[in-house]
């Protein structure tokens, strides 16, 4: 009897203590929000940024907030990086990653405050063939396509 009542609770303490560190529980999945910021030209803003003691060109993006919506976020990010105030005019694609699902924003440039964080060393617009250029990753890639297959349908109808 003793050594069943032993056993046991050392399961419910070994059960406790999984739960408390998480072992064994899938985790939760964060979730972030950029945009694809276009000027009166049509040209998109890209970010440099580091990522692993590299510079690299890319979207800029974020964190979604506790309680913020995807395209509160979007602007804020936005803004944060590059400076850019901007509207949104579309959803243009939902990524989901192994740790994080991101939803992206087609935007148009309202207002440029010319200051950005320090996450941020340089901010360009250029054309979109050039932005699918500099941007390495893929997901990046798949926001620039998406936008490229909007605007050729919209011409093409």
């Amino acid at each position: 009897m003793i050594i069943v009542l032993a056993v046991t609770l050392l399961a419910a303490a070994l059960a406790l203590t999984y739960e408390l560190l998480g072992i064994g529980q899938p985790r939760t999945k964060w979730c972030s929000a950029g945009g694809l910021v276009l000027n009166e030209r049509g040209e998109v803003a890209i970010v440099l940024q580091r990522k692993r003691r590299r510079w690299r060109w890319t979207l800029p993006k974020g964190r979604v907030d506790a309680g913020e919506t995807a395209e509160t976020a979007a602007l804020r990010e936005v803004f944060e990086e590059t400076g850019l105030q901007a509207q949104i005019l579309r959803p243009l694609l939902f990524h989901e990653g192994p740790r994080h699902f991101t939803y992206y924003f087609e935007m148009l440039l309202e207002q440029d405050s010319g200051t950005h964080d320090n996450e941020t060393r340089k901010v360009r617009f250029v054309p979109l063939f050039k932005a699918a250029k500099r941007v390495r990753s893929k997901r990046d890639l798949a926001v620039l396509r998406r936008l490229m297959e909007i605007r050729t349908r919209a011409v093409g109808a």
